[in-house]
């Protein structure tokens, strides 16, 4: 199939969002995905030659600040348990210990699902149901007796190419779904990917798959009993059309390839800086048999002794002055703060305009974008089980279904003033490392169960610090004007 016959078309909303959600999916694979996005988010020098490219982009190493800081705020909301009401039917409390039929409990389960909508802008619950055999289970009892129940599905971002819908009295209702799939299968000793594409609709659904060059084929379907889709898409950004919205987490995705770019050229201008470069001048090379003045050559290792019979010959080493190296490490501990501040942002509690009244008082009390995040996620979760209750025939009332997400947490915008001032007495070194880390964790920035020393020994398997440089003796004793040595310890800044 081609064209508009082929199922996995994604809708221009998909399509729009591709480019931000191929950006976040980099960052989060780490180092490996990044260095296979190649020239995407590490452009390749003007006449830059292809092997010095590959070279660069090989000891490019990501500070994966993107996926910590979504990992970190994604588990605030979810340090206490998600807790079902309790005056919810008991059929529904029974799907809490295992929401997914594969052994998550709702808060481990949520917790991915919420973590993933961070940091790509959305994510979606499937609300789904086992195939029934309707020459075997013919009534809700022999449901419960072969164990049959519906059971949660979390649909990524980007797996979701297609979504429509239309208004129905006031109410967006959606008519149209595709999602894409792959599985993969044993063919003998070989495996064999199947692509598939699952689609809804508001009384039917159908399965397509296609293995290879294969075309697309429809391998299952059937009637859907709900009468809508079971789809609940919950929006962690600002929407910007129907599954679509903005990363709220994309400024520091930004920041984050920034710096990408950034350690790179510094640890290429290290890795130029750290050979000092042999020169000469005054030198007056002896001829050799039939060859022209200067065709001689010269000789350079520890075992060979430099000679010239000029007098006014020099051999020296020609080094960095370390400028450059100065001006990149600081431009990385820049981008560092700044990423720093772009991932505290969320936990700050923004209060409005006061006024005398209590009222006025009482609603604006201040509070986070996380925590706007969280209460909105668990009016997502709260539709997902009324769907999970329709699924069971259940008739629920909108008050026996509240969903209770942890939303106690968050800074004042007072304590980000005082963040802000920490994060400079790091930058000046007026501070240690482990006291910023300590305070950061006492100020509930970073997790309750961070651990200190682990997140040292994982710092220190990165490497050195980019920014240090030792130099070379000359060979001569001499430097001319304009060729300046560093330090002698070597360190600069």
């Amino acid at each position: 199939m081609s064209g508009a016959a082929d199922v996995s078309t994604p809708s221009s909303a998909y399509r729009a969002m591709q480019p931000a959600w191929a950006l976040v999916l980099a960052l989060l694979g780490g180092t490996g995905t990044m260095r296979a996005a190649g020239r995407t988010y590490l452009p390749q020098y003007h006449a830059e030659e292809e092997a010095a490219y590959r070279e660069r982009l090989q000891r490019a190493v990501l500070l994966n600040v993107f996926g910590k800081t979504a990992r970190n705020l994604a588990a605030k909301p979810f340090a206490k348990p998600v807790r079902l009401g309790e005056s919810a039917p008991e059929p529904l409390r029974a799907l809490v210990d295992d929401v997914d039929r594969q052994g998550s409990d709702i808060t481990a389960w949520a917790r991915g699902v919420f973590r993933d909508g961070l940091a790509k802008g959305l994510a979606h619950i499937l609300v789904d149901f086992p195939v029934v055999d309707p020459e075997t289970v013919r009534t809700l009892e022999d449901e419960q007796r072969a164990g049959l129940r519906p059971y949660f599905v979390h649909v990524t971002a980007e797996s979701l190419i297609a979504a429509y819908a239309e208004t129905v009295d006031g109410v967006e209702v959606l008519t149209h779904v595709r999602i894409r799939e792959s599985e993969t299968r044993r063919n003998g000793f070989e495996e064999v990917l199947v692509e598939r594409v699952r689609v809804l609709e508001r009384d039917s659904w159908a399965i397509y798959e296609r293995s290879g060059t294969s075309e697309w084929a429809v391998v299952a379907g059937g009637r859907s009993t709900l009468g809508f889709i079971p789809l609940v898409t919950w929006y962690a950004g600002e929407r910007t059309a129907l599954c679509a919205a903005k990363p709220p987490l994309m400024d520091l995705a930004d920041k984050n390839v920034e710096h990408w770019q950034s350690a790179s050229d510094q640890r290429n201008v290290l890795t130029v800086a750290r050979f000092p470069m042999l020169a000469a001048s005054g030198l007056e090379q002896d001829r050799g048999e039939g060859e022209g003045r200067g065709s001689g050559k010269v000789t350079v290792g520890p075992h060979a002794l430099l000679t010239t019979s000029s007098p006014q010959g020099k051999f020296y080493y020609v080094e960095h002055t370390g400028a450059a190296i100065t001006a990149g490490r600081q431009d990385l501990e820049d981008l560092k703060d700044e990423m720093a501040m772009l991932g505290v942002e969320l936990l700050v509690r923004k209060s409005g305009s006061t006024t005398a009244t209590e009222k006025s008082i009482n609603t604006a009390q201040a509070h986070s974008e996380l925590q706007a995040m969280a209460e909105s996620f668990s009016d997502a979760l709260e539709l997902a089980f009324y769907f999970a209750a329709r699924w069971l025939g259940l008739e629920v009332e909108d008050a026996k279904l509240k969903v209770e997400v942890h939303t106690d947490f968050g800074i004042s915008e007072a304590d980000a003033q005082g963040l802000d001032v920490l994060f400079k007495a790091r930058a000046a070194r007026e501070i240690s490392r482990e006291a910023f880390l300590a305070e950061l964790k006492r100020r509930g920035v970073l997790m309750a169960d961070f651990d200190v020393e682990a997140d040292g020994e994982r710092l220190a398997s990165e490497g050195p610090a980019l920014g240090s440089l030792r130099t070379a003796p000359a060979a001569g004793g001499q430097v001319p004007p304009g060729q300046q040595q560093l330090p002698a310890s070597g360190r600069v800044a």
